[in-house]
């Protein structure tokens, strides 16, 4: 039966999403050296690989599933050194895709993912994060009125309305750009988005420095959670079904633009609460109208494309930083969460500092460097913790023996 609920939920999850990293996943096509018709194929990608994922995923298993892209993912593209191309980086996304698919079938390796120590991740995702943040407020020095008024705004949206605190800011970035005659009209355009083939260009360096790391945070900073969403709700997680699905749908749709596929988690609650439907079975529809519109925002691409590239930099530049502040926060909560801290540190500093060594970037020398200090300190404390127990282990006691006194001559 069609229900007003299940539309209304699908297409705010779907309205969020994008509202909230759209401008994250441009800037990351431009980055890479994408042409304007480049980056709508990367949306109609993104938008027809998530829409039928997400349509198909739920219909088959009667449960929520939404699929979203990587908007950590899409962050580590833009900070990325090394000047690699978009020919470079589709065959990286293609492994990305692999590497997905291969986790959801091989166990081990599902293992090997997870002894990684999350508050390790979260340091790295933090640096990777937090140059984003900064850029919004460096603002206020040259852009005060600008600033004030989305800063503003931001504050008056997260406590009125904050699921749509992301489209609030949009829509005052338009009006404010279009006030002071700084939002191009002349650009928009509403025609239907057309693949386009991305080119293939293999290189090492670009496997391991783009693959690695944004297989890495999709994984551990975004599909775990998307479990654990799911958990949170008592709905089953059919993990091998949807890594497989997401990896390989991945690696098909990167050839034109899918970089990062992965299950939601924060939109997704909104497809899986109370106000949806009274019965939790029934859920699973409000995620398969979530499907549709993302279909349809991917098909309009050119106009969503049109859109953000009529606004000026400094807009785009607010709506990056702001939409990746609540995330930056939880990420440092995190990594900071645990008793010594110290490694999750490392990671942090060497990931932000922006180094490369023998062609490896911050990002996993950050990584690596944080773990392999957190392995030697722990072996240190054990070690320490087990000589402790050797010396207070309890030794036969030497019993006194009275000495007779002498006896006076």
């Amino acid at each position: 039966m069609l229900k007003l609920d299940h539309i209304t939920a699908g297409l705010a999850a779907v309205i969020v999403g994008y509202t909230s990293a759209i401008i994250i996943v441009i800037q990351a096509a431009q980055a890479l050296g994408a042409t304007s018709s480049q980056i709508e194929s990367w949306l109609l990608a993104l938008g027809l690989s998530m829409g039928v994922g997400s349509f198909v995923l739920s219909y088959y298993y009667k449960i929520p599933i939404l699929i979203a892209w990587s908007t950590p993912g899409a962050a580590l593209l833009i900070t990325l050194e090394g000047g690699y191309s978009i020919a470079q980086a589709t065959p990286a996304f293609v492994v990305t895709g692999v590497m997905i698919a291969l986790t959801g079938l091989v166990r081990p390796l599902n293992k090997a993912l997870s002894s990684i120590p999350p508050h390790l991740a979260s340091a790295m995702l933090a640096a990777i994060l937090l140059p984003f943040c900064i850029n919004a407020f460096t603002l206020i020095a040259h852009q005060p009125l600008l600033f004030i008024t989305m800063f503003v705004s931001f504050i008056v949206a997260k406590v009125l309305f904050p699921k749509f605190t992301m489209l609030t800011l949009l829509v005052v970035g338009i009006g404010y750009s279009m006030l002071f005659g700084q939002f191009e009209v002349a650009t928009l355009s509403f025609d239907i988005a057309r693949p386009e083939f991305m080119g293939w260009q293999w290189d090492h360096n670009a496997i391991i420095n783009i693959a690695v790391p944004l297989y890495l945070l999709t994984m551990l900073s975004q599909n775990l959670p998307g479990f654990a969403m799911l958990k949170n709700y008592d709905y089953p997680t059919p993990t091998q079904p949807i890594l497989v699905t997401t990896g390989l749908v991945n690696a098909l749709f990167a050839f034109i633009g899918g970089f990062s596929l992965n299950l939601a988690a924060i939109t997704a609650s909104l497809c899986m609460n109370e106000s949806v439907d009274k019965q939790p079975q029934k859920r699973y529809l409000a995620a398969m109208w979530g499907g549709v519109f993302y279909i349809v925002a991917g098909l309009w691409g050119t106009a969503v494309v049109s859109l953000f590239m009529a606004l000026p930099k400094e807009v785009s530049q607010m709506l990056a930083g702001l939409a990746l502040l609540g995330t930056l926060t939880l990420c440092l909560k995190k990594s900071l969460a645990e008793a010594d801290s110290e490694p999750a540190l490392i990671t942090f500093l060497i990931t932000l500092s922006g180094v490369s060594i023998f062609g490896l970037n911050s990002t996993l020398l950050g990584l690596t460097a944080g773990w392999l200090y957190m392995i030697v300190k722990r072996r240190e404390a054990a070690s320490l913790y087990s000589k402790s127990r050797e010396n207070d282990s309890p030794t036969s006691s030497v019993s006194s023996s009275s000495t007779p006194r002498s006896l006076e001559q």
